[in-house]
């Protein structure tokens, strides 16, 4: 039997988790590239995206879209400088999961006696990619919103890595976001992507994040992929600076490579 101080740990993995992979990478959602007209890719953590204009296309993690709605657009914009850029936007109601999370008093992740008002954010990002002697070479920044209708107690934040600065928006008001990718095919079938990701809070107890990630696909056809690799995060936190490799998983309190398999299709 799982031992109380397991299932909390184990909540704690769980929300990680959520976090972690609705932001990762399907074929081409890290850069200015757009899904062509009727195309789907959908993965395991990933949030299912589809084309739905030659210009434009919609993500939403399915997994959690009731208890974490959500929803991102992105759009192809002018060429600039030789990079081919686009737009991105995002919208995100946590409010439902973090409140589900008190009631059950989740083992500190958050205490039972706050409520979470309705609070939702809206991020913008613009992106540009150019392909650099074979490499891709993607380049972003962008601004987030924190909305919140209602008392935010600041003893309510969860002050795990990765987590503690995606919600830190709420906290403070907005944020700032910008980082690189690389991506490299080789071997026909093999790809991999390497970024870095800087997350500021001016203001806030616990002002940045860095976010590194690698990845290494195994692409089998356009229609079936399979991912490993890591993120590391590193970062300043109310409790002082802090860094993780992730996945981490509490219960056996170590560290598990991401795997992680996509499908693709096209729709008729």
């Amino acid at each position: 039997m799982i031992k109380v101080q397991e299932m909390k740990n184990l909540i704690k993995f769980l929300i990680l988790i959520s976090h972690l992979f609705a932001v990762e990478k399907n074929w081409n959602s890290h850069s200015a590239h757009i899904l062509e007209k009727g195309r789907w890719e959908v993965g395991l953590f990933q949030p299912f995206r589809y084309g739905y204009t030659k210009f434009a296309e919609f993500s939403v993690h399915p997994g959690w879209f009731f208890i974490i709605p959500n929803i991102q657009i992105k759009e192809s914009q002018a060429d600039l400088l030789g990079f081919k850029t686009a737009s991105k936007y995002k919208i995100f109601y946590p409010t439902p999961l973090l409140n589900s999370l008190s009631k059950l008093g989740a083992g500190g992740v958050i205490a039972p006696e706050h409520k979470m008002p309705l609070m939702f954010s809206l991020s913008g990002t613009y992106i540009g990619s150019k392909i650099i002697n074979g490499i891709e070479l993607t380049l972003k920044g962008g601004l987030d919103i924190g909305v919140v209708l209602g008392d935010l107690n600041s003893l309510s934040t969860i002050d795990l890595p990765l987590v503690y600065h995606r919600l830190g928006v709420y906290y403070n008001g907005w944020g700032v976001h910008s980082g690189f990718d690389v991506q490299k095919y080789f071997y026909k079938k093999f790809n991999f992507i390497f970024d870095l990701d800087l997350v500021l809070l001016p203001g806030y107890e616990g002002v940045y994040s860095f976010e590194n990630k690698f990845l290494l696909s195994w692409n089998k056809s356009d229609k079936f992929k399979i991912m490993t690799g890591y993120k590391l995060v590193l970062g300043e936190y109310p409790y002082g600076k802090d860094f993780r490799i992730l996945p981490y998983f509490p219960i056996i309190e170590s560290w598990i490579p991401i795997i992680e398999f996509q499908w693709a299709g096209k729709r008729k």
